[in-house]
């Protein structure tokens, strides 16, 4: 099952983007996060255990001094975690909260499955996941980046 969801992610980055509308660039990802970090919109309570306690203004502060250099730009889901996947008879049939979905890096849904992929069945199934998506070097600092872009919405 891992590697038909790696799979399938590698499909919906295939989607070609020459026009979509939908701008989801780290330059729009971050001055939201600004925005909702100014606006006391961020929930705290929700971070990640590694983040828990923390306050948005910090992690906001980090988020901006280790922004990657690059974006590799595909058409993403935006939220890619296990609940936004419908599979039906080992077969994934759709995907649901795309409220988030255009271009963006691909480690924006990259990160995301990653963590939920952990959360749910453990680390040890993400090398699956991976090889379905076929990726063989997975850049880590932009799976980190990309988990902490994801507390502020």
């Amino acid at each position: 099952m891992m590697q038909l969801l790696g799979s399938e992610l590698k499909t919906l980055h295939n989607v070609n983007i020459e026009n979509c509308p939908f701008n989801q660039r780290l330059e729009v990802k971050l001055k939201e996060a600004k925005r909702r970090v100014e606006n006391g919109l961020v929930d705290e309570d929700d971070f990640d255990e590694n983040r828990k306690g923390l306050k948005a203004q910090e992690l906001y502060k980090v988020l901006i001094s280790s922004q990657p250099k690059n974006e590799d730009l595909v058409f993403t889901h935006g939220d890619f975690c296990l609940p936004n996947i419908i599979i039906h008879k080992e077969q994934i049939s759709g995907f649901i909260d795309l409220g988030r979905a255009g271009v963006a890096d691909r480690y924006q849904d990259l990160a995301l499955a990653i963590r939920s992929i952990t959360s749910n069945f453990g680390r040890e199934h993400v090398p699956f996941f991976l090889k379905g998506y076929g990726l063989k070097d997975i850049d880590e600092t932009k799976v980190v980046y990309y988990q902490l872009l994801d507390e502020f919405f």
